[in-house]
């Protein structure tokens, strides 16, 4: 007999997103693909891990660890050569109640953190680090949180609707910021 309103409207809200995102940011010419950790290759997650050491912004023996056992992955093919990564972390608690402290930000250490958003030097400033970002949290309901130092991320995550809270505090390099998403 048809869907209860509810039911319906939240069906159609969401496809009315997804039409709209279309026009946020265009990621022609590149593939932002969504594969399960498991589906993913040994040397597809090393030109990952490659692609993060590149930008320097965090520890790619931790991208090397963590990518594989990410709750969500979004990759970026150019042709059939990987160009950019992002994911959403496996849940880290310690982790998190460890940013919580440093942040001065209360939030729940069972919060998910997105990150590892990187791109080839190459292929920067084709906006993919935003669609990174949107085809991540497509896969994800639900607050997120995400650390950063750099201004452009920091633009990427503001577009994607994560307000800066609390206070920055020192990271291996940089003073980071925390970005949350509700």
């Amino acid at each position: 007999m048809g869907k209860k309103f509810p039911e319906a409207h939240k069906q159609l809200g969401e496809t009315m997103v997804d039409a709209l995102d279309a026009f946020d940011y265009d990621c022609e010419g590149y593939a932002v693909k969504t594969p399960s950790p498991k589906e993913v290759t040994a040397k597809e997650f090393s030109a990952c891990v490659a692609i993060v050491k590149t930008g320097d912004a965090v520890d790619w023996e931790s991208a090397r660890n963590e990518l594989p056992r990410a709750s969500a992955l979004a990759i970026v093919w150019k042709d059939k050569t990987i160009v950019g990564v992002g994911a959403i972390k496996r849940e880290r608690l310690q982790y998190a109640a460890d940013i919580a402290i440093k942040s001065g930000v209360e939030f729940p250490p069972e919060t998910p953190e997105l990150g590892y958003v990187a791109v080839s030097p190459d292929h920067r400033g084709h906006h993919l680090s935003h669609c990174i970002v949107k085809a991540l949290l497509k896969k994800h309901r639900g607050r997120i949180f995400a650390t950063t130092y750099d201004a452009y991320m920091k633009n990427t995550l503001t577009n994607a609707g994560f307000e800066n809270k609390g206070k920055e505090w020192p990271g291996r390099k940089h003073m980071l910021s925390f970005w949350n998403k509700e």
